[in-house]
């Protein structure tokens, strides 16, 4: 009789001394190319950072990544609101917690921070540009600053920050990008279904 129990959670792989399970010993993790694939059941290592394969500190780092086929985009031309409810129905999700080293924590934490910054100063200048009696062009000067801020943090809040991205998600899989090539070097190949990236 087999021991194999199909309702039971994935095992714990974080004591893996620096390798990740793959097929070989069930851990659900190969590597096609310069992407992690993983079944979306699959939990990842906790001990080595995702980005440089270091030793991580601190607790794993959750990540909620998301994805969609890319055609979903092309709504964005009829109508914002209709994309953005098409995407919240049609997009697959997969949940991480990945590990990071000092390094890659603090140069998040110092990403995060400068996001924030802006966006605060951005308020500042958004305020004094609306309330302050100035000449028309300080006004107007003030107020494109605060919207270049805004930007500004936005982008640095949504591409600075991301530690690992779903390059693709389907029913089973997941394809994740961001993953030092040193990990992937221990994974065995993918051999299911190609990425269309």
């Amino acid at each position: 009789m087999s021991d194999f129990n199909p309702y039971a959670p994935p095992a714990d792989i974080s004591d893996s001394g620096g390798r990740w399970g793959g097929a070989d010993d069930g851990g659900g993790l190969w590597r096609e190319r310069f992407l992690l694939v993983m079944d979306r059941t699959a939990t990842l290592p906790a001990d080595r950072c995702i980005v440089c394969n270091a030793p991580a500190t601190g607790k794993p780092l959750r990540r909620k990544l998301s994805w969609h086929t890319p055609w979903w985009y092309l709504l964005v031309l009829f109508n914002l609101l209709v994309y953005a409810i098409a995407a919240m129905i049609v997009r697959r999700k997969v949940d991480l917690r990945v590990g990071l080293c000092d390094t890659h924590r603090s140069r998040r934490r110092w990403w995060i921070a400068l996001a924030w910054s802006l966006v605060l100063a951005a308020i500042g200048l958004l305020a004094i540009g609306l309330t302050t009696r100035l000449t028309d062009g300080t006004a107007a000067s003030l107020i494109g600053l605060a919207v270049s801020g805004f930007l500004a943090g936005g982008i640095i809040g949504i591409y600075g920050v991301r530690v690992v991205t779903a390059k693709q998600i389907d029913d089973r899989y997941a394809w994740i990008g961001g993953v030092s090539s040193k990990l992937l070097d221990t994974l065995p190949d993918w051999s299911g279904p190609k990425y269309h990236g």
